[in-house]
């Protein structure tokens, strides 16, 4: 018998004006972690619908799973024929706990329209022990740790209900999980693996595809490059397969500028407080790029927010040659020249049903209007003067946002922030979500404004943005400045060290790590 567990051979599929899958050819083995990667718009969310069965396939196009032909475009065929999928949102309801949430897939055990909920419960256990992750399954997903709601998905993901589990995908694994919960998941992979399942990992974080990856497959612009083998290829190597040209490398330390002088901030806040957030202080300057680092939960995740007036906060804040104020809306702080740039799943980042000018033109209204009214022309030629400039595509203005790449949705993201010509540009996790050439975009970007005097504060998760863009960076712990990285000291070791501390010196010392250099 093969040891092929799934096999496409010839899978394309044409929507209309674009040929999204060309001829893909894949297998992968039985009990192998399989990577798949590409640039976003390379073809890989479309290929996981085609296995979904939420699309179906151009004629000619074949799809077997151990030998057996699947009917394409059919979700009960996949789910039946054992293909299993855990998507990046994890399409968890966070006020149920992991029973309910793998209740409202897999089904209830129970009989005669009763659910046997001691049976049911047995049964979640069960399936939570084999992922190898202890949870209270009764407890609120929204309140579970990220790596354990990641565990939850899986668990429902591998229940036996609807037929053996053979292949399990995996979109973007990661993309919210911090660096302290990214190897307990990994473990969990590496477990599966061990038992048998055959495993898809889509991600576009090169070294943990190396790291957990048996081989890998990379599309470009919706055909299969290659199957290759993980063992002895570097990350540099795998980011130019995937782009078609050698890249910076990765994670490699910007062009740093000289450190600011203290005398010039362009922006000081002082006692900036929210429900993780205590007292913190800090400041940028003229053409510095000012790192924002921290486990989830460390107070991060709410910094950006609650600077641009978006997070209900306490803070002292003030411009460059203007008086403290209370920034206290999203207004008033686009009115003292911050802006905000969230990452493209945020749902306030864009409205995904508007096309990518009217998007840009809601920034900035006063861009476009004329007369009193909204001019569609001025409103498609300010949306091509961004759409050149940070190479958005497909180049078309009317393009409707929700239909483009992660990418191509940041950038689109970061023109609405740029738009107003802002003092402060505010970026949350610009990278999540993003393939290695849209990174680098976005590095390339941010490093530019800083070259023409406008600074950035860049909140992530991801440690290589911090490495890759930032002159200097505040490490959070429970809320509160517990180190202050500059210059080459900006390691991914060293953030690591930084964030896995306990606050252990006084407040006076954390205000002044924090505060104005």
């Amino acid at each position: 018998m093969s040891d092929v567990r799934l096999r496409l051979s010839g899978v394309s599929k044409t929507f209309p004006a674009q040929r999204a899958l060309s001829g893909v050819d894949l297998e992968v083995r039985a009990g192998e972690v399989h990577a798949l990667v590409g640039e976003n718009g390379s073809g890989k969310s479309t290929l996981i619908k085609v296995l979904s069965g939420f699309h179906r396939p151009d004629p000619g196009s074949r799809v077997e799973v151990d030998g057996v032909g699947l009917d394409p475009g059919n979700p009960a065929g996949s789910l039946a024929a054992g293909l299993r999928f855990v998507h990046q949102d994890l399409g968890l309801v966070d006020e149920l706990g992991a029973a309910e949430n793998v209740g409202l897939t897999a089904g209830f055990a129970g009989k005669l329209g009763r659910i046997a909920w001691r049976a049911h419960r047995e049964r979640v256990r069960h399936l939570m022990a084999r992922v190898g992750v202890e949870v209270d399954i009764d407890r609120p997903a929204g309140r579970l740790a990220a790596v354990e709601r990641s565990a939850v998905a899986i668990a429902r993901a591998l229940d036996d209900t609807h037929g053996v589990p053979k292949v399990l995908v995996l979109d973007e694994p990661t993309a919210a999980l911090p660096p302290a919960e990214v190897d307990r998941l990994m473990q969990v992979i590496a477990d599966l693996r061990e038992r048998g399942v055959s495993i898809i990992y889509v991600s576009h974080r090169l070294g943990e595809v190396l790291g957990i990856a048996d081989r890998l497959t990379v599309l470009r612009d919706g055909r299969s490059l290659g199957t290759y083998d993980t063992e002895g290829m570097d990350e540099a190597a795998l980011a130019e397969l995937i782009v078609g040209r050698p890249v910076a490398e990765i994670g490699r330390r910007a062009h740093l500028r000289p450190v600011p002088d203290a005398a010039s901030p362009v922006l000081t806040v002082a006692d900036l407080t929210t429900d993780l957030l205590r007292r913190v202080d800090l400041s940028v300057h003229e053409g510095e790029v000012l790192g924002i680092a921290g486990i989830a939960g460390s107070g991060r995740e709410e910094l950006a927010s609650a600077l641009a007036g978006a997070l209900p906060a306490q803070l002292r804040l003030t411009m460059a040659g203007a008086p403290s104020e209370t920034v206290v809306s999203v207004r008033q702080a686009r009115g003292r020249g911050i802006a905000l740039v969230l990452p493209n799943s945020h749902p306030a980042a864009a409205v995904g049903e508007q096309t990518v000018a009217e998007n840009i033109g809601l920034a900035r209204p006063a861009a476009v209007v004329r007369r009193g009214w909204i001019s569609r022309r001025r409103e498609r030629d300010v949306a091509r003067e961004w759409i050149e400039r940070l190479d958005v595509a497909p180049s078309d203005p009317d393009r409707a946002y929700s239909l483009l790449s992660g990418g191509n949705k940041q950038k689109v993201a970061l023109a609405r922030g740029l738009i107003g010509a802002p003092k402060v540009l505010v970026l949350d996790d610009p990278t999540s979500g993003v393939d290695i050439g849209a990174r680098q975009s976005i590095y390339r970007l941010v490093r530019d404004l800083a070259a023409t005097g406008t600074p950035s504060i860049v909140c992530s998760a991801d440690l290589d943005d911090l490495v890759g863009m930032a002159d200097r960076v505040l490490v959070l712990v429970d809320g509160q400045v517990v180190d202050e990285l500059v210059g080459d000291a900006v390691t991914e070791a060293g953030l690591l060290a930084a964030m896995a501390r306990r606050r252990s010196v006084p407040d006076a010392a954390l205000a002044q790590m924090g505060g104005q250099r």
